[in-house]
């Protein structure tokens, strides 16, 4: 089974640069040796003879000046090996870390790639909406030092099949980023991610409607690399018949003056279900951190994780109506 997925990744890989050839078929050879993720069972078994793409899917952002490069991840390769490198699921979302990373690295074959070089400050939004049917989309934002962006994704997943998209964000010293993003999915079973690298002082908030599913995992994570760094996420998520959704942040760093702060708003009915993990660093380390949470549904509220059965909603709509829902990007998207 496994020379038979490695046969695959690497038919899939030929016109790839060696060092991504033999990275992707690394992955495969060694996943076994990492830990587990979290429910990763019906993703590893889904992608046990996978179908990946072979061609560029019409719907990616393409720019080429001196304020920003998009290109698809596939070309991007091509054109910036050296960048992609030494930045490739190695910084954020990394590739080591367990296996379902190095499997969503070896059937990787499509997403956007960003790449905003030093000092540009970029007055209007960059948008991209991908339209997809990989199971393993994958987008890099690289941001130089000193630039200031505005990133809105409103991408769309097509596969029925289990399908992991993450999105890695390097973000430079001094560097600032917006990033908003709200994706959809085909599939029940969605496995979503959002990681963050950030130089000292790089301050990047992000605004995330969480995708809803029968069974939907969302990672959020920074690694706070120097002092002075800055991450904050206002999150809104919902779950209705039958749905499950575990949304878990964490971040990790070492400067001084580092600081993380956590906004979020969910709705599930009665029969759904979102469990927001505590917000948390790696390691014990001593960051100042701030998470706040409310969580309706029609049988109560629940306020950074205190119940108060004398407030109910009875719809999605009801809620975030009626909740104090600071981010005006977010209150467009509900």
């Amino acid at each position: 089974m496994e020379t038979n997925l490695l046969r695959q990744v690497q038919a899939n890989a030929i016109h790839q640069p060696a060092w991504l050839q033999k990275k992707r078929a690394l992955a495969v050879m060694l996943k076994n040796r990492f830990k587990l993720a979290p429910g990763q069972q019906t993703f590893m078994e889904a992608w046990q003879d996978p179908q990946m793409l072979t061609d560029s899917e019409p719907s990616y952002q393409l720019h080429l000046a001196n304020d920003y490069v998009a290109l698809p991840l596939q070309k991007a390769v091509l054109q910036y090996p050296e960048l992609l490198q030494e930045n490739l699921m190695e910084k954020a979302v990394r590739w080591q870390d367990n296996q379902l990373n190095a499997m969503h690295l070896a059937l990787m074959d499509a997403g956007q790639f960003v790449y905003v070089p030093d000092q540009q400050k970029l007055t209007q939004p960059l948008q991209f909406k991908l339209e997809s049917h990989s199971q393993n989309p994958h987008n890099l934002i690289i941001v130089g030092a000193g630039s200031e962006v505005t990133i809105e994704e409103h991408s769309r997943y097509l596969n029925p099949e289990p399908t992991y998209a993450a999105t890695e964000i390097l973000v430079g010293t001094g560097a600032t980023v917006h990033y908003r993003q709200e994706e959809r999915f085909r599939t029940s079973q969605i496995r979503h991610a959002i990681h963050v690298y950030q130089a000292r002082q790089a301050q990047v908030d992000l605004a995330v409607v969480t995708p809803p599913g029968q069974e939907s995992y969302s990672s959020l994570y920074s690694f706070l690399d120097g002092n002075g760094s800055q991450w904050s996420l206002d999150l809104a998520a919902m779950a209705e018949h039958g749905q499950h959704l575990q949304v878990d942040t964490l971040v990790d760093g070492y400067g001084m003056d580092t600081t993380a702060n956590v906004n979020e708003w969910g709705w599930h009915s009665a029969d759904g279900q979102i469990d927001f993990g505590k917000l948390a660093t790696v390691d014990d380390e001593p960051l100042p951190l701030t998470q706040h949470s409310y969580l309706g549904s029609p049988n109560g509220v629940r306020i950074d994780g205190q119940i108060d059965s004398t407030m109910s909603y009875a719809s999605v709509q009801d809620f975030f109506d009626q909740k104090r829902v600071t981010n005006d990007w977010l209150k467009e998207q509900l």
